[in-house]
């Protein structure tokens, strides 16, 4: 049954007696190293309400704590008629964010949400595991579209027990809208009582979901009238504070009445959101905004992207954003700009790559690239389909192709070897929204030249029968990667030793 919360009024009764809209949910702090203790964020929101709320912590074993809470209001006027979507009433309602400082590594610690002293949720989770401890993630992108697949998806994840989730970009379909949040992803996620194919799981209870920006997420750019609650993602998600700044390599926010207001209920989630890199046991994670109009190819990103990796002293490193640099599907084939930063990758020892945006998984054999010249895009011969838009009314990017010189290491896995010559990308975009089918190979002449200096034969599996996720098992000198379909079947399995 779809959850639409009653936020959605035309006008909204302010109470005494609360209403959790979306139940607790745990989310990363700013630290992004592993230190003696670290900070860890929850979350929920509620309808309009006077209500008294208190969140109490605790490491395990000691006396509860009482975290500093703050409070935002949320109101959004619907979009106007004949908008995007059908009709919509106003949307009032509360964030509310604790946060849990001084919890000791490696620990236990459980939190209590009360209100007027009456317990609302209670939830047990864990922190951050040390350098010296094995650890296991999942990696899945393009999650909440509304569809059946994405409460089986959750409910698969939650049976591997994960110890955090990377969320690889278009986190909420269509349009990365507060709206859509309430509709597709929260009952899927938070508030699902029960793990069960059929509603979902809570894991965002007790496991946090590090954010990766989608070009659904930002909505190609658009922030107005029309699409007054985009950008959502940077609302409801924490990051730690540690990218590169603000400049033109973020998510363009526009200089408008709906801009000041964006900026001012995201806080320091913009643009933190959109370039941040954070360890967790023996891995360390860069992730970076390469979709929309985030530029992770930008050379000043590049060069910060450089000073995280050669700083990290972790012993796994992997960057996760959402547009694939190499992958073979046909659809989004051409969103190849960051592959400007394969060299970075290489040179900076990352293991792997992560990323979303095409829906179905894909591993690429290890490889390296030398980009040849600068990135060429491609328009339209026809004005026609160059105003086309994707289904969820957000305007088609051009493609732009990066072409270059491969290398690719044939001899892994044919020979049992477990140390790979060069960097594995693997596409995980199977979380939910409608799957990609059809290969490039199989085109190559609608390709600039062919295809030629452009496409190479460096994938290793492709899967696109079902909706999948990825199970990492990491321990300081051991990588595992298990694709998982809905159905709970294996689909592919690989892995790296030190």
């Amino acid at each position: 049954m779809t959850f639409l919360p009653s936020l959605l009024l035309a006008a909204a009764a302010v109470t005494n007696e609360p209403t959790l809209l979306v139940q607790p949910y745990v989310q990363p702090g700013p630290q992004p190293t592993l230190g003696a203790t670290e900070e860890v964020k929850v979350v929920w929101v509620t309808e309009p309400t006077n209500a008294a709320f208190t969140l109490e912590y605790a490491p395990k074993g000691l006396k509860p704590i009482a975290a500093k809470v703050t409070r935002t209001e949320f109101d959004f006027l619907p979009p106007p008629p004949r908008a995007l979507t059908p009709a919509e009433k106003e949307q009032h309602y509360v964030r509310f964010t604790a946060s849990l400082p001084g919890l000791p590594m490696n620990g236990e610690y459980t939190y209590a949400l009360r209100a007027d002293g009456k317990v609302l949720a209670q939830n047990t989770a864990h922190t951050r595991r040390t350098a010296d401890k094995p650890v296991r993630f999942v990696m899945v992108g393009d999650l909440a579209d509304g569809k059946a697949s994405q409460n089986v998806i959750a409910a698969r994840v939650a049976q591997e027990k994960p110890d955090f989730l990377v969320a690889l970009g278009d986190i909420v379909y269509p349009s990365g809208r507060s709206f859509h949040y309430f509709k597709h992803f929260w009952p899927t996620y938070v508030n699902a009582t029960e793990v069960s194919e059929k509603a979902g799981a809570p894991l965002m209870a007790t496991i946090p979901f590090y954010a990766v920006i989608g070009n659904h997420d930002a909505y190609v750019g658009k922030l107005s009238p029309t699409l007054p609650d985009a950008y959502a993602a940077y609302y409801f998600f924490c990051a730690p504070q540690n990218g590169p700044g603000e400049g033109p390599w973020n998510t363009v926010i526009p200089k408008s009445e709906e801009g000041t207001k964006f900026r001012r209920l995201a806080g320091e989630a913009y643009p933190a959101l959109d370039f941040y890199s954070f360890d967790y046991g023996p891995a360390h994670i860069t992730v970076l905004s390469n979709a929309s109009t985030g530029k992770a190819d930008d050379p000043k990103v590049a060069e910060w992207v450089a000073q995280d990796l050669k700083a990290t002293k972790q012993p796994w490193k992997f960057v996760c954003f959402h547009a694939p640099p190499f992958q073979v599907t046909t659809s989004h084939y051409g969103d190849q700009r960051s592959r400007k930063l394969a060299p970075v990758f290489e040179a900076n020892g990352v293991d792997v790559v992560f990323a979303g945006h095409v829906h179905n998984y894909q591993r690429s054999k290890p490889l390296r690239f030398a980009p040849n010249g600068a990135v060429v895009v491609v328009k339209p011969e026809d004005p026609k389909e160059a105003a086309k838009v994707e289904p969820s009314g957000a305007p088609k990017v051009p493609p732009s192709y990066v072409n270059g010189a491969f290398t690719i290491d044939e001899a892994y896995e044919v020979t049992g070897k477990v140390r790979p010559k060069g960097v594995i990308y693997v596409v995980e975009g199977g979380g939910g929204a409608t799957l990609y089918k059809g290969t490039i190979d199989k085109n190559l002449s609608k390709l600039p030249n062919g295809g030629k200096d452009n496409y190479a034969p460096f994938n290793a599996k492709l899967y696109d029968a079902l909706h999948s996720f990825s199970v990492i098992d990491l321990t300081p000198r051991r990588f595992q990667l298990r694709a998982i379909n809905e159905k709970g079947e294996e689909i592919d399995r690989f892995a790296i030793e030190k």
